[in-house]
């Protein structure tokens, strides 16, 4: 269910594993956010919560692994590792961001104020720039290029660490360099190691330092500064802006952020998430267009079911999986896909739910049902990424080839879709041709393409061919030789029922 679901959450936040632009690099230990979606959707972790954690996990009181390791989040956007102006990457950073935590969780399309006031939607520049202001205290960890993670682990376990290491470093102050560690001091350094050991690292960017001043930019250059900006919330969602807490090891400004939008008073969080989970469920939400319920979204086709889906959801204790229960325990849910000619007439595009609606299959969930089906899915459960194969000829057109994609290791290739490393210069051909999201920006839906490539590469794709034969072979182990025992049992593995007396005779 978390590998199911956590991957719907990923296209929002616009997960992958590499920076894009032309050396790519892979982000070190992001697949730790990858398992922290699965675990909170297995755990049924409250939205609430959720979105504090992701935001602002290192301003909570109860900071933990969990909640730093969510704060990937906020570090998931394309980075140029080079970039020709660093003051214009430095805004576009914090534009990614204001993007980002208004779509995914406000439904709102604020990127368009960063250098105006929005075109329909009530939101200004100052609007804007009061939400740059929230992130601007955030700072990158890296080395020149090298981006660097940090560790994860309660304020105590930090703070032991970094006291081991300080120990650590003065005992090796005095060894010259270049020169080897003298036995004694390796010794000391084991006993330090031993008693406080390393944590793991997550990826996520922190504060350090007073808050920079904020200024909003002239036409959203970073050359051309305003006036100075506080931080603060659209006006229009607010009757009065919120005061921001004196800053302790934090600005505590996020936090803030954060507890405004997981609040039961916010008009949108709750309706912007409930109407992910409708079309999670039924291809289409209630509101059509899932990132803007602005002036230029679509309007709810059922706004009074919306609402109350809304409250009932907050009244629920923001449970995912008490909603589901809801959506799917619900007539409209249990309605047969026939059509209607009288109905189809009416309302072509289904509006009112008169049947429920065919939808198309995310790539995950055919690979995932094809290796289910061979018999070779492999179910381990997080850990780093796997790599699938991929044609010779996808790599060869690469300036690296060899080193852009490890080597394929079959059964660890096997593992969930989820699991596969998500590098934003080169998609897995068969992930690219059946339509994975777009990872340079928070995805509401996925396109649905029809294209001759899809139907070559089930047909006739190395993948696919191989699982064939893995298919075979079991059948052959579960149904002897008999032809027709066979192919009543590859009918029950693949299509979950046996095959009939015309596809028995055809077959």
């Amino acid at each position: 269910y978390g590998e199911r679901w956590g991957r719907h959450w990923l296209d929002v936040v616009r997960y992958a594993e590499t920076n894009g632009y032309e050396r790519d690099a892979v982000k070190p230990n992001i697949w730790r956010y990858r398992d922290y979606v699965i675990r909170a959707f297995n755990d049924d972790k409250p939205f609430d919560r959720f979105i504090v954690e992701q935001l602002a996990g290192d301003e909570i009181e109860d900071v933990n692994a969990d909640s730093l390791i969510a704060l990937g989040f906020n570090r998931l956007g394309p980075w140029d590792d080079e970039p020709a102006d660093p003051k214009e990457d430095r805004f576009d950073q914090l534009d990614d961001l204001v993007n980002a935590t208004s779509l995914a969780f406000l439904g709102l399309t604020m990127g368009c104020c960063r250098c105006h006031d929005h075109k329909f939607d009530a939101l200004t520049l100052h609007d804007y720039y009061r939400m740059v202001a929230i992130f601007d205290p955030l700072q990158r960890p890296q080395n020149g290029r090298t981006e660097l993670d940090l560790p994860v682990g309660s304020r105590a376990q930090i703070e032991a660490q970094a006291a081991r290491d300080r120990q650590i470093t003065a005992l090796l102050k005095d060894v010259p360099k270049g020169k080897p560690v003298p036995p004694d001091v390796k010794q000391q350094i084991a006993v330090l190691k031993l008693a406080t050991h390393d944590l793991p690292r997550g990826y996520f960017m922190h504060e350090r330092g007073p808050a920079p001043d904020t200024h909003l930019l002239i036409r959203g250059k970073a050359s051309r500064p305003g006036p100075k900006v506080e931080p603060g919330f659209p006006a229009v969602l607010v009757d009065k802006q919120p005061p921001f807490p004196s800053p302790n090891a934090t600005s505590q400004r996020r936090l803030t952020l954060a507890k405004w939008i997981a609040s039961p008073q916010n008009p949108l969080t709750a309706r912007v998430i409930v109407n992910r989970v409708w079309q999670g469920h039924f291809g289409e939400g209630l509101v059509r267009t899932p990132n803007d319920f602005g002036v230029m979204g679509q309007l709810p086709t059922h706004p009074k079911l919306l609402d109350w889906l809304a409250a009932t959801f907050m009244e629920n204790g923001w449970s995912i999986k008490k909603l589901h229960r809801l959506i799917v325990t619900s007539n409209t849910y249990q309605m047969s896909k026939r059509t209607n000619p009288a109905y189809a007439a009416k309302d072509p595009e289904n509006e009112h739910l008169w049947r429920f609606p065919v939808k198309r299959l995310e790539v995950e969930a055919i690979r995932d049902a094809i290796l289910t089906v061979s018999g070779r899915l492999n179910p381990a459960m997080y850990g780093p990424s796997m790599y699938p194969e991929v044609p010779k000829e996808a790599l060869a057109g690469n300036s690296d080839p060899d080193k852009i994609w490890k080597p394929f290791v079959e059964t660890e290739a096997s593992r969930r879709t989820v699991y596969a490393h998500i590098k934003r210069s080169f998609v897995v051909p068969l992930l690219e041709t059946l339509d994975l999201c777009d990872t340079t920006r928070p995805g509401d839906k996925r396109q649905v393409t029809t294209v001759a490539p899809q139907a070559l590469m089930l047909f006739n794709g190395e993948f696919v061919n191989r699982q064939a034969k893995y298919f075979a072979d079991r059948l052959r182990r579960e149904a002897g030789d008999d032809p027709a025992r066979q192919i009543e049992r590859a009918y029950l593995l693949a299509l979950g029922r046996r095959p009939t007396p015309t596809e028995q005779t055809a077959m």
